[in-house]
C-alpha cells in the first residue's frame, strides 16, 4: 500500500493540533500562560505513569561524563542523563605545523554551522605537534580557543588525540613536513632515539615509529597525561569535553600497503624480534595486536586516566584480516578489550557504497563483541542516503552512544557534496541528517530506555514494512527518503520518530470505549518530562488502528492513553 498525497490526506484526516517546540528550523514558539501550563501539569501526571518513572531511573548523581549500566545495557551519561554523541568531524589539514597559532581560527566558521545542522557535539583533532611543539613544553591554545567555542555554540566536544595516524598508505607519525605532522618534529628528526618499524624485507620506514621501544611511549605518555591534566583544569565543571578518541586507526604500517602484504603485518625492528621471540608467538597479527594495545596504548590511556576521568575510545576500519577484528595488522577488537582496560568501546568506520540496511548490519555485527559497544566514529559524508539511515540503526537499535560521519565540510566518499559550505550554509545532505539528529534528540531519555530491545524497531524506506514492536504490529508506509523509529515502551504508550512515513499501530487503545481516552501529540522529552509541541498531527483510527502520518518535517509523536 503507497500512502495518499498529503492534499487527500488532509481531507479525510482528523488534526490534533497539540503544544509548544522546536521545529528544524530552530524556531521556538511563545511559552504557554499559566493556566495553559498547570492544565498540561495535571494531564502529564495522568499520562504515561509507567514510561515517566522508566525514565526516572535514568538520571546518574555523577555529572561527569561516563558509562554506567543500567537494565544488563551500557549508557552514555552526560551531565546527569542519557547523551546519545550526534557529531561530525572536523578536519585537521588546514592546521599547519609551525604556523598552529595562526591557523587554529580556520574552521571557526563550522561551530555555528553544527547548531543549525542540530548537532549536538563537534569532534576536534588534537595532535600531538601542536599539544607539544617542543620537547617537554606543553602548549594548550587550541585546545582553550575550541572550547571557547563549542561553548559560545551550545556543543559538547570528542577530542581526538592524534599521536598516530593511520589512514592512507604513508607514515603513522606524519605524512608531511607540513599539515601532516603527528608527532612532535624532534621525535620525527631523531631516528636514533626513537628508532623506526621494519618490514619483513628489513626495510626501515622514516615515518612510521616502532612501539617495541620505550622511548616514544614514554614520551607520549607524558604528554597524554598533561593534555588530560589540563582538561581537568580547565573543564572539571563545565563538562564540555565528553570523550577522547585515542589515535586514528592503529597500524603497524598503513592499511593500504600492508593489508595484503604479511611482509608488513608486524615490525621486525630489532627490539620487536626480540620481543617477538621472548613471547613465544607464532603469529605475526597476534602480537602485533597485543604488543600496541598492552605495550603502547595501555600505558598511554593509564596516564591519561590518572590525570582525569573520560570515556576514551578508538577507532578501527570495519573489516578482518586474519580472524582478526579490525581492517588493518595491529588491531582487534578483542584484544584492546582485554588489554586496555581504559577503553570503553572500540568504534568503526563505516563507509558504505549501499544503503541497504542488511549490508549495513553485516558489517555491524562483528563489533558486538565482548565488552564492547556499538558506536560510529566515521561514515559517509556526501548527498548519499547512508548517514541519515545509518543513525537512526545504530542509534535505535545498536543503542551506540556516539554517531559521526567525516568530515563536517568534506565529503567522503564522493567528493564534493559537502555538509557545510565555505560561507557556513548546510548544503547537500546535511538536511536529511538534521532531520535525524532532531529526532533522536527529542526523544533521547525513552531511546536511551529502549535501544536494543524489542521495545524500538526501526523502519527504513525500501526495508521491511511490518514488524512487531514488544508484541504489537507495526505497519510501515514510506515517501521516498523517509525513515521512523516505533517504540512500545509499555502497554497503553507508543513513540512515533521520524519523517516522510506513515505508520499503523495495532493498539488496545484504538478500541472502543478505550478510544475516548486516546491521545496523540507531538513534543519531545527533557529527561522525564514530556513536553508537547504545537505542531499538527495527522492521524486517524481506522480498523481498531491507530494511523499516524509524517512530513518532511522530523516529529516525535506520543501516542498515549490518559
Amino acid at each position: 500500500m503507497r500512502r495518499r498525497t498529503a492534499l487527500q490526506r488532509m481531507a479525510m484526516t482528523p488534526l490534533a493540533v497539540p503544544l509548544a517546540a522546536a521545529t528544524l528550523s530552530g524556531q521556538e514558539t511563545p511559552s504557554q500562560s499559566p493556566g495553559v501550563q498547570k492544565e498540561e501539569d495535571s494531564i502529564l501526571s495522568l499520562a504515561g505513569a509507567g514510561l515517566e518513572r522508566g525514565l526516572q531511573t535514568l538520571r546518574s548523581q555523577d555529572l561527569r561524563p561516563h558509562f554506567e549500566i543500567v537494565r544488563g545495557r551500557q549508557i552514555l551519561f552526560v551531565e546527569g542523563l542519557p547523551f546519545f554523541v550526534l557529531t561530525a568531524e572536523v578536519p585537521w589539514h588546514q592546521s599547519h605545523y609551525g604556523r598552529y597559532r595562526e591557523t587554529m581560527g580556520y574552521w571557526d566558521y563550522l561551530y555555528p554551522a553544527a547548531r543549525k545542522m542540530h548537532l549536538n557535539t563537534l569532534k576536534v583533532t588534537m595532535k600531538w605537534s601542536q599539544i607539544e611543539p617542543t620537547k617537554g613544553v606543553f602548549d594548550f591554545s587550541y585546545v582553550d580557543h575550541v572550547k571557547a567555542l563549542a561553548e559560545a555554540n551550545g556543543l559538547k566536544l570528542i577530542m581526538g588525540w592524534f599521536g598516530h595516524y593511520a589512514s592512507g598508505s604513508s607514515g603513522n607519525i606524519c605524512r608531511n613536513l607540513d599539515n601532516e605532522v603527528f608527532a612532535p618534529m624532534d621525535i620525527i628528526e631523531d631516528e636514533k632515539t626513537y628508532p623506526r618499524a621494519v618490514d619483513g624485507d628489513g626495510r626501515a620506514y622514516h615515518g612510521i615509529i616502532s612501539y617495541a621501544y620505550d622511548a616514544v611511549i614514554e614520551r607520549e605518555a607524558t604528554a597524554f597525561r598533561a593534555f588530560m591534566r589540563h582538561l581537568r583544569e580547565i573543564d572539571a565543571k563545565s563538562h564540555t569535553v565528553i570523550m577522547i578518541q585515542v589515535e586514528n586507526e592503529i597500524n603497524v604500517f598503513n592499511g593500504e600497503f600492508a593489508h595484503n602484504n604479511p611482509k608488513m603485518w608486524r615490525d621486525h625492528s630489532p627490539r620487536s624480534n626480540e620481543l617477538f621471540k621472548a613471547g613465544g608467538y607464532m603469529d605475526d597479527l597476534k602480537y602485533s595486536a597485543e604488543r600496541m594495545a598492552s605495550g603502547w596504548l595501555r600505558r598511554v590511556t593509564e596516564a591519561g586516566a590518572q590525570e582525569c576521568s573520560l570515556p576514551f575510545y578508538m577507532n578501527f576500519p570495519d573489516g578482518k584480516l586474519g580472524g582478526m577484528l579490525g581492517y588493518s595488522p595491529g588491531e582487534d577488537v578483542a584484544t584492546y578489550l582485554r588489554l586496555c582496560p581504559q577503553a570503553s568501546f572500540v568504534s568503526i568506520n563505516l563507509y558504505s557504497e549501499s544503503a541497504r540496511e542488511a549490508e549495513i548490519r553485516r558489517r555491524i555485527e562483528p563489533y558486538r563483541v565482548d565488552r564492547n559497544i556499538v558506536a560510529i566514529s566515521e561514515t559517509n559524508s556526501d548527498r548519499s542516503p547512508v548517514a541519515p539511515r545509518l543513525a537512526f540503526l545504530a542509534v535505535g537499535e545498536y543503542a551506540a552512544p556516539l554517531f559521526s560521519p567525516w568530515a563536517f565540510n568534506v565529503s567522503f566518499p564522493a567528493p564534493a557534496e559537502p555538509y557545510v559550505l565555505k560561507d557556513g550554509t548546510l548544503a547537500n545532505g546535511a538536511f536529511d541528517l538534521a532531520r535525524a539528529y532532531t529526532s533522536i534528540e527529542r526523544a533521547v531519555p525513552a531511546i536511551a530506555l529502549c535501544a536494543g530491545t524489542d521495545k524500538l524497531k526501526v523502519f527504513l524506506d525500501g526495508e521491511s514494512s511490518t514488524s512487531e514492536v514488544a508484541g504489537a504490529k507495526a505497519t510501515v508506509a514510506y515517501d521516498s527518503g523517509g525513515q521512523m523509529m516505533v517504540l512500545h515502551p509499555e502497554p497503553d504508550e507508543f513513540l512515533v520518530i521520524g519523517w516522510k512515513a506513515s505508520v499503523r499501530l495495532d493498539s488496545p487503545m484504538a478500541k472502543w470505549p478505550a478510544l475516548k481516552k486516546l491521545r496523540v501529540e507531538a513534543g519531545r522529552w527533557e529527561g522525564s518530562r514530556w513536553i508537547p509541541a504545537p505542531d499538527p498531527v495527522y492521524y486517524h483510527v481506522q480498523d481498531e488502528q491507530v494511523v499516524i502520518e509524517l512530513f518532511e518535517e522530523p516529529l516525535v509523536v506520543r501516542v498515549f492513553s490518559r
